[in-house]
């Protein structure tokens, strides 16, 4: 079953490489209204998470924001699907910088490298050109579980420029000597460790414990590195992907785990409190191993 799942989906990516960016962000968001109804797994998760997030909104209104939630990261996954398959697109025209190369020099200026946290938010894919005019860079990627995803997801981030490197001890030492040559390095801050110990800890995150990277606050500990928080979200108003960005709490690199990571977990809250309908709240953040209970073991009502 899973084979023919993957070459299912490998069959529909490529045919994104013939759309424009605009119509594979359609498609994408019809798929994600199907998905809505049948993608019982993922959206139970969203409804979950955005629970324990959002108390404050009643259920109408939270299965309000799953609905478009959903829709929008299916979207999101076509336009980076785009960005990967097909001719290379101009991105001058899908993004407004919003300032962020300026931002990113001034804290390269520092001369300790920098550190770009990339949020699970909007399209993160966009963001690799924007990088690169700052500084060489080289890029932490977890691969994924489809083995076809990894090939398409590799080819296409080369093409930013931007280095890949898989999360193994050669990829570690990739990022510290790219800092340390005053570079850059790119990692997604709330990726979710498999175990509790060296690679995370456990903090909170909206108020709930939350597996949590320490990987950002070792590299922020050990060498100073600024660290750069960024998303790019599509604004009806411009027509395009406006970058945000701010620079992260300085308790990032603080030298206790517990404490880099709680400081770490509030930027990205930050980030998903200012648009919640494109964070990706699919996936289970607060599963904690060890725990006897998960909140995802029940369907939401």
């Amino acid at each position: 079953m899973d084979v023919i799942r993957d070459r299912l989906l490998e069959a529909l990516i490529w045919p994104l490489g013939l759309l424009s960016f605009r119509w594979a962000g359609g498609l994408g968001a019809a798929v994600g209204r199907v998905f809505y109804h049948f993608n019982r797994r993922e959206v139970n998760n969203a409804r979950v998470n955005l629970r324990l997030c959002f108390p404050e909104l009643d259920v109408q209104a939270r299965e309000q924001l799953v609905r478009r939630n959903v829709i929008e990261t299916a979207r999101s996954f076509a336009q980076m699907a785009r960005v990967w398959v097909g001719r290379q697109l101009d991105m001058s025209n899908l993004i407004d910088d919003n300032g962020f190369e300026a931002h990113g020099r001034a804290l390269l200026q520092r001369g300790h490298g920098l550190i770009l946290a990339l949020p699970h938010l909007g399209n993160w894919e966009l963001i690799g050109e924007s990088m690169i005019a700052v500084t060489p860079a080289t890029a932490l990627f977890r691969p994924p579980r489809m083995a076809f995803m990894d090939r398409i997801m590799r080819a296409g981030r080369a093409r930013t420029g931007i280095v890949p490197v898989p999360i193994d001890r050669q990829g570690l030492k990739a990022l510290h000597a790219a800092l340390q040559r005053g570079e850059g390095v790119v990692i997604l801050p709330d990726q979710v460790p498999k175990t509790i110990g060296a690679a995370g800890v456990v903090a909170p995150f909206f108020g709930h414990p939350a597996m949590t990277m320490t990987l950002i606050s070792r590299l922020a500990h050990r060498h100073e590195s600024p660290v750069l928080f960024c998303c790019a979200v599509y604004d009806a108003d411009i027509g395009r992907h406006r970058l945000h960005h701010f620079e992260g709490e300085a308790a990032i690199g603080d030298a206790s785990p517990e404490v880099a990571a709680a400081a770490l977990n509030r930027d990205v809250e930050r980030c998903a409190r200012a648009f919640p309908e494109h964070y990706q709240w699919t996936y289970r953040r607060f599963l904690v191993p060890g725990s006897r209970t998960s909140p995802y073991s029940k369907p939401e009502p």
